[in-house]
């Protein structure tokens, strides 16, 4: 069998032929209902959402960043609040904090690369209003901690679940954690939207009429009764994102074969794998390999048509724009050690066995040559 000659890191084009005429068909009853804004696919989804991940309520929003600011507005949180947070994240997760007008005070990891709470702990002021709780990779970990930890100091606690949609642990789903939650379906997301999108998830009905409001120009029964935005999801990207959802247990299990082919074949080199627990725990949304030879084997991988990235290469308070903002730094430098040494690889559905087989023989023959 020939080797591929391109493995590529997304499986966006692929899926369109697979589910392309229900995506279709979903978008032409959109444009022939003539409600491209607010239509019955954005009432549904939010529905679902919610049913899904175990909340009361959900409201879709134009981006995951967009959910996660609405989320610490909605809940309280302003200027001069300070928000616990892991230093290890994607860039929007201290936008948002910053955005709403509050200080990040940027937490080292421990070895689940969630935010240490004994850290977290020493960490807190008479300031501290919040905690963001950022499940990395797709992997969700226990919550009662989390959820404790909160509860014992008085603060909100906001679970930025962008990575770990339709993960769960002890029957509680990614989602449902803490007094909101918020999920991504950017591009590179396990349920990808057409463009990008976010949802904001709670069981607290004032505070879901207040994350309306901010997505809709602060408007309110006739009114417009708040400081707003414009951050609406379309009845378009809403009609899609419910046609992938009737694919999500698919497309987990193939990811779920993927990871344990690579895992298998990776044990005894020296480097880490992901942790696979239970059905749910880890939904893979990245499979994250951490070895000290990171970069020679990108290079490998690279050379041979494998397309890598890393996730993430920079820990959130080294970020050049934060220097210009108020925060805080608590760390023994896990984080930065982790950013030098993990590489994610391709675990798209859509990957043929070929293309996995090639990865892991090229990752092998990598770390087997570097000893």
């Amino acid at each position: 069998m020939d080797k591929p000659s391109q493995v590529s890191f997304s499986g966006a084009a692929r899926e369109f032929e697979d589910i392309g005429p229900e995506t279709l068909a979903a978008i032409e009853s959109v444009l022939r209902s003539g409600q491209p804004l607010n239509g019955e696919p954005v009432r549904r989804l939010e529905c679902a959402l919610a049913a899904f991940t175990g909340r009361r309520y959900g409201r879709v929003v134009n981006s995951g960043t967009d959910a996660l600011y609405f989320a610490l507005v909605a809940g309280g949180i302003g200027e001069g609040d300070e928000v616990l947070v892991a230093d290890l994240s994607f860039v929007a997760t201290a936008d948002a904090i910053i955005r709403a007008g509050a200080i990040p005070v940027f937490v080292d990891i421990d070895d689940d690369h969630v935010i240490d709470l004994d850290l977290a702990a020493e960490a807190l002021t008479d300031h501290t209003k919040a905690l963001v709780s950022v499940q990395l990779y797709g992997r969700m970990t226990a919550p009662d901690p989390v959820e404790e930890f909160s509860r014992e100091h008085g603060i909100l606690l906001v679970e930025d679940a962008a990575q770990s949609f339709g993960a769960a642990v002890s029957g509680r789903r990614s989602g449902s954690v803490g007094t909101v939650s918020c999920h991504s379906f950017d591009p590179m997301k396990v349920i990808p939207a057409p463009g990008t999108g976010g949802v904001v998830l709670t069981d607290d009905p004032s505070l879901a009429d207040h994350v309306d409001e901010l997505r809709r120009w602060g408007f309110s029964q006739g009114e417009f009764v708040r400081l707003g935005h414009n951050s609406q999801m379309s009845s378009l990207t809403a009609a899609v994102l419910g046609v992938k959802l009737h694919h999500e247990e698919r497309w987990l299990r193939r990811r779920r074969s993927i990871a344990s082919t690579y895992s298998s074949a990776f044990a005894g080199f020296p480097c880490s794998v992901p942790h696979h627990g239970e059905f749910r725990e880890n939904i893979y949304h990245k499979y994250v390999l951490r070895t000290p030879r990171r970069d020679d084997l990108a290079a490998a991988l690279r050379a041979s048509g494998v397309e890598t990235l890393v996730h993430y290469p920079y820990v959130l308070h080294e970020l050049p724009f934060i220097k210009r903002y108020p925060h805080r730094l608590v760390t023994l430098g896990r984080a930065k050690r982790l950013t030098q040494e993990v590489i994610s690889l391709p675990i798209h559905p859509y990957l043929a066995d070929e293309e996995v087989e090639h990865v892991v023989t090229t990752v092998c023959e990598t770390l087997e040559a570097a000893g």
